[in-house]
């Protein structure tokens, strides 16, 4: 939860930033960027739920790697709840009020902030089905060799 707090706080951030140079959001490619990482989402999960642990004799690393699974497939859930939420805001928003301007150069765009959030989540997706597919190769090459030294 702590890294999630920390990315969104970041893509706030950078958003303000972007908002002053004069950079606004885009509602239709918030949508795009949302559905691409709806895409990563549910490969992932696929992933996650299709790990086969039962050829792992040793109970310890058997209980580690469940144990990992499920940490890896809770921080991708929240990721994914709370980008869904800054989308629906984003696209709920007042449009008339959807960009404020505060002290005359502080520009807060509520689609570039909802922009940057989803759209460093598709980052953080997209590096987490690397991992766990990596993750899923390299248990069954480990699984393999042991068959083999049988």
């Amino acid at each position: 939860m702590k890294k999630l707090l920390i990315r969104n706080m970041l893509s706030l951030l950078f958003a303000i930033i972007l908002g002053c140079l004069g950079v606004k959001g885009n509602a239709e490619v918030l949508k795009t960027l949302f559905t691409v990482l709806g895409i990563v989402f549910s490969i992932s999960m696929s992933l996650l739920v299709s790990f086969n642990l039962t050829k792992i004799l040793n109970s310890g690393i058997r209980k580690q790697l469940r144990w990992e699974i499920s940490y890896t497939r809770n921080n991708l859930l929240k990721d994914f709840v709370v980008s869904t939420l800054l989308l629906v805001v984003a696209l709920t928003w007042n449009e008339e009020n959807i960009r404020y301007v505060f002290y005359g150069w502080l520009k807060v765009d509520i689609e570039l902030i909802a922009l940057i959030c989803i759209g460093f989540s598709l980052i953080y997706e997209i590096y987490n089905f690397n991992a766990i597919h990596k993750l899923h190769s390299d248990i069954e090459d480990a699984i393999i060799d042991e068959e083999i030294k049988k």
